[in-house]
């Protein structure tokens, strides 16, 4: 059997209502009032600090500024994304044939947010799969959409990613007196947004947009969870502690390991980066664009050199990309990669490859395309 060339035919994004500048950050989010005095001193001594070493200026929450009410659902978000994609390939949703949406949480236990998105796209019949996945969750939708197309099982594939970051981060949600440093400062890092892909098949080789290869690899096996956010089957089992006992014990609450991060998400980026190139026999100095997950120009500042040097690239090949959206999880690279695309930094015969880093159980994914 002979494998299709798969050829990236639309990119789309969209971020929810108007930028947020950090000075409205705390207003938009909700008061941490009744959290314990040191959560609130903490918020207002080392917030703007952090927020200005942060690097990101304004960000954008799916959240109503009068009501405090979220404006979009996962699905709903992606839909936006999925559109703006659909438009530039000028293709109708009707033409889809495989739809996967990965997101690292989900609209409702079932039906699964594939199904809605599918809905809300008024798609009558096609093959649709959820991911469930923070980061790293684009390369894995790429991944299992390029090869579903190189097979010749589809001829056509929408690839979603949805971040609603701001349902864990809003004040309404936490159990306040249960708070730590930790669930406070995630509300000044992560922000809401999606993006999309439409692919297509051809046996005629493409001329230009091809993806050349994708990568998925899990090396967290033995490594404690960088990123856990609770209230799933896991911490239901016991009949004495369900949804109240839950959220009496702040267990919902979104957490992440700070130094876990800091001292492992770029260096396992790295990796993931020189295996992928590797791989897929790319000389790594050869690539004009590396389109990563990096949360901060902290992090981009301190670990930089290191990939400017490993990677045999300067820094205009690498950027810290994240500045006027904010970090948008899983939808980063998606975002960002649409906005190049449609700006025209990416030109016609360059070689990017899209690469996320994923803290949760330490993954990393990405796919190649030559432009």
């Amino acid at each position: 059997m002979s494998l299709q060339h798969v050829k990236i035919a639309g990119t789309g994004s969209f971020l929810p209502g108007p930028p947020i500048p950090n000075d409205r950050l705390e207003a938009m989010l909700g008061p941490l009032d009744k959290a314990p005095a040191k959560i609130q001193s903490f918020v207002d001594n080392l917030g703007r600090r952090m927020l200005d070493r942060s690097g990101v200026v304004t960000r954008h929450l799916a959240i109503d500024p009068e009501t405090g009410d979220m404006t979009h659902t996962f699905a709903s978000l992606a839909e936006q994304a999925a559109r703006s994609a659909l438009d530039m390939a000028k293709m109708q949703p009707q033409q889809i044939e495989l739809l996967i949406i990965a997101c690292p949480s989900y609209d409702q236990s079932t039906p699964p947010t594939s199904a809605l998105l599918q809905e809300r796209l008024g798609i009558q019949v096609c093959a649709e799969m959820e991911i469930h996945s923070n980061c790293s969750g684009v390369g894995k939708s790429v991944q299992v959409a390029y090869d579903a197309l190189r097979s010749g099982r589809y001829q056509t594939a929408l690839v979603c990613y949805s971040q609603l970051s701001s349902v864990y981060l809003r004040s309404c949600y936490f159990n306040q007196e249960k708070m730590d440093k930790v669930n406070a400062a995630l509300r000044w890092i992560l922000a809401d947004g999606a993006g999309a892909l439409v692919l297509k098949a051809t046996q005629n080789g493409v001329q230009g947009r091809e993806v050349l290869g994708t990568f998925v690899e899990s090396v967290g096996a033995g490594r404690p969870a960088g990123m856990v956010a609770g209230g799933a089957v896991a911490d239901l089992t016991k009949a004495n502690c369900q949804i109240p006992q839950l959220y009496s014990s702040g267990k919902h609450h979104l957490w992440q390991d700070f130094t876990a991060v800091n001292d492992n998400a770029a260096p396992l980026l790295l990796e993931g980066l020189e295996r992928f190139t590797k791989k897929m026999g790319i000389d790594s100095k050869t690539v004009d664009h590396y389109v990563v997950s990096i949360p901060t120009m902290q992090l981009y500042e301190e670990h930089i050199p290191t990939f400017e040097e490993r990677l045999g690239v300067s820094r205009d090949r690498i950027k810290f990309r994240s500045g006027r959206v904010g970090y948008c999880g899983g939808s980063a690279t998606l975002l960002h990669f649409d906005e190049m695309v449609r700006t025209g930094e990416i030109k016609p015969g360059e070689l990017a490859v899209v690469h996320a880093v994923e803290s949760s159980k330490w993954m990393t994914a990405g796919f190649a395309v030559r432009w």
